[in-house]
């Protein structure tokens, strides 16, 4: 065996034991988000979460509320309950839907008007009263979980509600995905609901034609 042959044979070797399995990186905070082949990700998600919770706290900003301040000239925070996320997409999220939930949670921390009740105090609360989220729109079930969720100081002033909802427009092989997040906020007060949402659409190209089409679109 000649050394040229040799030399390709083992360069072969070498790729084809590199090739197998996975291998993972570290991505740069700078980097794109990498585009799902047959489902949302982070590419769909993280955009639709940012833009829906702040155009949702800016309008809200702007509603008059009571609230009694703990210092003059300085009132308190508005007191939200994210009462959970509802998936009506035909995607299954997996470990996507407790990340959004995160993310929603992490968003309107940021704010300078408004704070979360804790995740884990609205979890037990429902739990203990053994109400799921649709009972909240029951006047009686509604004021004791108000009640509870209160307790630990000033009242509650909104109810946080997410919903995934999705359409799927199919042409032959090819597909395109419409993925709206829709956010609801509901004044306890008054139980007039603010509602906010964000659409972002994704095409699937199976064919030889959508998958041209769609590299000459990036």
């Amino acid at each position: 065996m000649n050394r040229p042959l040799a030399l390709l044979l083992v360069f072969a070797a070498v790729l084809s034991v590199g090739c197998t399995g996975t291998k993972g990186r570290l991505m740069h905070n700078s980097e794109s988000n990498r585009v799902g082949s047959d489902r949302a990700g982070a590419e769909v998600y993280n955009p639709m979460v940012k833009h829906a919770v702040g155009k949702l706290l800016e309008r809200a900003s702007y509603e008059p509320i009571e609230q009694v301040a703990f210092m003059p000239g300085m009132p308190p925070k508005r007191k939200v309950c994210f009462i959970g996320l509802e998936n009506a997409s035909i995607e299954e999220l997996a470990d996507f839907k407790e990340h959004i939930k995160t993310s929603i949670s992490e968003k309107i921390s940021q704010s300078d008007q408004f704070e979360l009740v804790s995740d884990r105090a609205v979890a037990a609360g429902l739990r203990t009263l053994n109400l799921r989220p649709d009972d909240l729109f029951v006047e009686g079930h509604r004021e004791m979980f108000l009640a509870a969720m209160g307790r630990g100081g000033t009242p509650v002033d909104y109810l946080l509600f997410a919903k995934l909802t999705s359409g799927t427009t199919v042409d032959n092989k090819d597909m395109q995905r419409d993925y709206k997040m829709t956010l609801e906020l509901v004044n306890t007060q008054t139980f007039v609901p603010i509602y906010e949402s964000f659409p972002m659409r994704k095409e699937y190209n199976n064919s030889v034609k959508g998958k041209i089409s769609g590299w000459f679109k990036r």
